[in-house]
């Protein structure tokens, strides 16, 4: 009797160790992708960091980012993220690098897919997720500004600029540029405008215009010249004049240059 019970308990313990318990992975809709807006000049890398909170019961391992379109998913990290705890979603930040597409790329299906591992199947596996994420995204041209100075007068354009300029109060301060499209993408004409702010406004004020050539790749603009009038009470001393390229209200590049008002 007692080696039948013993023969009924060793098939019993032979059925129990082959089964194996599943357990449910955490729903993508508990992962959650946070990056803020990544703006970047077209075909270039970046670093960009992303951040993922698990609000599941389960831990997530192997948490990665697979593809990132219309970006180029160039590399990504791996980390694992334990399950939330009483006091809310456990986060990690997965490091990445990207590279933007051409500027004028469609970026309204843009989407980055972060997968994971959680959860065991039947046969004791661990179940892979997606989770289908669209983030903020602007790509701007490849554009810089050059041949930024102060000129003596728009009739001085084509001389030698110079960064730092000495003025009388009451006077007329002339800053020259012109912009080049590095990149490989045509920039259209009037998409582009140039910010000229003297930073002490009890000195002077500021002035934009428009770009109006367009460049397609190597292009350059043709040299502007911007006239700030000093102001007749203006305080002596130094101040900035900060020069800025924007498409639309995105900065694409900066210079600064010196101004100093004379007694």
């Amino acid at each position: 009797m007692n080696k039948i019970l013993l023969g009924l308990l060793m098939i019993l313990a032979i059925l129990i160790s082959g089964c194996v318990s599943t357990v449910n992975p955490v729903n993508p809709e508990d992962v959650i992708v946070n990056a803020g807006t990544i703006t970047m000049k077209e075909f270039q890398e970046k670093e960009i960091t992303v951040k993922i909170l698990n609000n599941g019961t389960e831990p997530i391992d192997s948490v990665k980012a697979t593809s990132f379109d219309p970006f180029t998913l160039v590399s990504s990290r791996m980390l694992n993220i334990p399950a939330r705890t009483t006091q809310g979603p456990s986060s990690a930040s997965i490091n990445m690098t990207i590279q933007a597409p051409g500027f004028k790329t469609d970026m309204n299906n843009s989407a980055m897919i972060i997968s994971y591992t959680s959860g065991k199947n039947e046969n004791g596996e661990a179940v892979i997720r997606t989770k289908p994420v669209q983030l903020q995204t602007i790509v701007l041209p490849d554009a810089k500004l050059q041949y930024v100075g102060f000129v003596k007068g728009l009739a001085n354009l084509s001389e030698a600029e110079v960064t730092s300029w000495e003025i009388g109060k009451g006077q007329n301060a002339t800053i020259t540029f012109s912009v080049k499209n590095d990149g490989r993408t045509t920039i259209d004409k009037n998409s582009l405008s140039v910010l000229v702010d003297i930073e002490n406004k009890e000195i002077g004020s500021n002035k934009s215009i428009t770009i109006g050539e367009g460049m397609a790749k190597g292009g350059t603009s043709y040299t502007e010249g911007v006239v700030l009038p000093i102001n007749k009470d203006a305080p002596n001393g130094e101040t900035d004049v900060i020069v800025t390229l924007f498409m639309e209200n995105n900065v694409i590049d900066s210079r600064t240059i010196h101004l100093k008002v004379k007694l």
